[in-house]
């Protein structure tokens, strides 16, 4: 923060409220006004009306607020030569909820003078975003500042749906602006990293660092659920997802869209995973494990967890490149000078988009925060995607008050229930091995949405499956101290219909949160006891212990602690010949408007058993090519 003194005041721009008159023993504001003998200036274009910014001083209890006038990029508060005392102790706050972070100032004002500020924060999602732009960015990721230019495709958000379709678009011959809020974080994927270990305990650390970085950009209302969180990254969540990538089962997708079905089954899956190089990790060990859940859970059938953990041809000598992110296919993108790398792919870091402009049924630009010049841009183009996330997607389509002749922006939000276990097997069980792993996907072979609608995940050694030991010494360490143990895990992800009850609100400020109404699905009260039979099966066939410290019974995730979170911009179905109402169409446009799309899983219209994200690629890949058609 810096504060100094400058310029000689020359004339009165701010008025005082009676709060102003309150703490000085004014008459009224003007006689403040016309009074003035030293100024106190706050310079921000991210907080400008409609935001309003006061002072408080410690003089009246910090009761009171004198009000600023914002011009020039600047907000200016005026003291009067009468009543001002010799030193004011004072602290900024924003819109009479938000004070200033850090401790309070203090000024013992000259008579004429000036006082300046400009690194003033307030405890909002706009100032916990970081608006680092370190050398790495500044090198590979130079922002555009250039507002004449109409781009093909604006894209928002970089995370699996954006980043995907950013990249492909580009690849297909469109000029594109991938707009990001958040900054350069990391250049792949976390599980491709360093990370920090519990030697000798049982941890699932392909997500390391989430709990560091991720941020909460939502209030929850009176007994709200929801314990998800935001990723204002380049790459978005993806830099921190687990990398399973199942295919939803035809049942699932009953409550979708023929059309969109019928892509996913017949080429939609086949091209999103070979974008995000689907392994199956074929192993002597897991097709024995396969075989004996084969015998002794006779009506599933077991197949190999499919995971974009990426491989490359052995015969090419390659080096794998480890689990997929946006973040590693964009920046591969940024640094190849090539027509399918950066000629047609230009990415704005640290851009908080906050409004859509709209004229007569076509979005005609995004008015975009610069957070680290701290300066509005508004960027032009053809076509406007919006890729930011189930929440952060809805929460800018009712900034931008997007019409909504259904009322159903925002409404709907539901995460599908996840219950989950965590166990071992000793050295005496028949499927002991302390130098091998399997993942396993297991599905009933009758299920469908009514009867059976779920998933199951069954891991053994996943300490390995999910590990990463760059020192083998630690390795070691590792395995000494788990002891003749193998840790394992078990897990039930069950479809949801999407909750009408749900909601999300949001205020006409970008910078406040959204509240966030989101109830847990009630599907597994009705299917708790028949998976807590199978749960037992698993852990009695093969010989199932608890961990030290732990029982053998299943938890419930939080909602949303998954980031499965679905269905705030969802689809439109159709179904017996009715259209069901949605938000946007089969092509994911929103209705109402000829160029406006969203690309993420606010799409959705369920919640399905999968993991959300191979479908979510795939749509972003389908996207690609209806835009490119529409837009040659």
């Amino acid at each position: 923060m810096k504060l100094y003194s400058r310029r000689e005041f020359l004339h009165v721009t701010s008025t005082a409220t009676l709060g102003a008159a309150f703490a000085y023993g004014l008459s009224s504001p003007s006689e403040a006004s016309s009074r003035s003998a030293f100024t106190i200036r706050l310079k921000t274009a991210r907080y400008r009306p409609g935001a309003q910014i006061a002072i408080r001083t410690s003089a009246d209890n910090w009761r009171n607020d004198i009000i600023g006038k914002y011009q020039q990029g600047e907000w200016v508060f005026g003291f009067p030569a009468d009543g001002s005392p010799p030193g004011m102790e004072f602290k900024f706050i924003l819109d009479r909820r938000y004070w200033m972070e850090g401790p309070s100032l203090f000024v013992k004002p000259k008579d004429q003078a000036d006082y300046f500020y400009d690194k003033i924060k307030f405890s909002t999602i706009v100032d916990e975003i970081q608006a680092e732009n370190g050398d790495v960015q500044r090198r590979f990721f130079p922002a555009t500042a250039n507002e004449n230019k109409r781009y093909d495709v604006i894209v928002i958000g970089s995370g699996m749906g954006g980043g995907v379709l950013a990249d492909q678009l580009s690849d297909l011959g469109l000029d594109v602006l991938l707009l990001e809020a958040g900054g350069f974080l990391f250049p792949t994927h976390v599980g491709n990293l360093p990370r920090r270990h519990e030697i000798g305990k049982s941890n699932k650390n392909i997500s390391s660092f989430w709990d560091d970085f991720k941020l909460k950009n939502y209030t929850n209302a009176p007994d709200s659920k929801y314990v998800g969180a935001q990723a204002f990254n380049l790459g978005g969540r993806s830099l921190f997802w687990g990398g399973l990538i199942p295919r939803l089962a035809p049942w699932e997708l009953e409550l979708w869209p023929d059309e969109i079905k019928q892509y996913l089954e017949t080429r939609g899956y086949d091209l999103a995973e070979r974008l995000v190089k689907k392994s199956d990790f074929a192993s002597g060990y897991e097709d024995r494990i396969k075989l004996l859940l084969s015998q002794k859970l006779q009506e599933f059938q077991p197949y190999g967890a499919p995971m974009a953990i990426e491989q490359t041809a052995p015969e090419l000598r390659m080096v794998p490149t480890g689990v997929f992110s946006t973040a590693d296919l964009l920046m591969e993108s940024r640094l190849t000078d090539h027509d399918k790398g950066n000629h047609r792919l230009t990415i704005n870091l640290n851009h908080l988009a906050t409004s859509i402009e709209s004229l007569h049924g076509r979005a005609t630009g995004v008015i975009a925060h610069d957070l680290v010049e701290d300066k509005v841009r508004t960027f032009r183009g053809k076509a406007i995607v919006l890729s930011c996330g189930t929440v952060e997607s809805a929460k800018l389509a009712k900034l931008s008050r997007l019409a909504d002749a259904a009322g159903l922006i925002g409404i709907g939000m539901t995460s599908h229930p996840i219950f989950y276990m965590r166990f071992s097997v000793p050295s005496s069980s028949p499927v002991y091995n302390s130098q091998a792993s399997a993942k396993v996907l297991l599905r009933h072979k009758r299920a469908d949405l009514r009867l059976h609608p779920y998933n199951v995940i069954l891991e053994l050694g996943d300490d390995f499956n999910e590990g990463r030991f760059v020192d083998p010494d630690l390795l070691r360490a590792h395995d000494r101290a788990k002891g003749r143990q193998m840790f394992c895990g078990v897990a039930f992800l069950l479809n949801a219909k999407l909750m009408e009850g749900n909601s999300l609100l949001q205020s006409d400020r970008y910078y406040e949160k959204p509240l966030i109404k989101m109830l847990d699905s009630p599907t597994d009260g009705e299917y708790l006891p028949e998976i807590n039979g199978v749960k037992n099966k698993i852990v009695e066939f093969l010989g199932g212990r608890p961990i030290a410290g732990d029982k053998l019974t299943l938890k419930r995730a939080g909602s949303g602690a998954a980031a499965h979170e679905v269905g705030t911009l969802r689809m439109s179905v159709q179904r017996n010949g009715t259209r069901l109402d949605g938000v946007v169409d089969v092509n994911l446009k929103f209705f109402n408007y000829d160029n406006l799309y969203a690309c993420d899983l606010s799409v959705f219209p369920s919640s399905p058993a999968a993991n959300p994200s191979l479908t979510l690629v795939a749509l972003a890949l389908r996207l690609a090519e209806h835009l490119k058609r529409k837009l040659s």
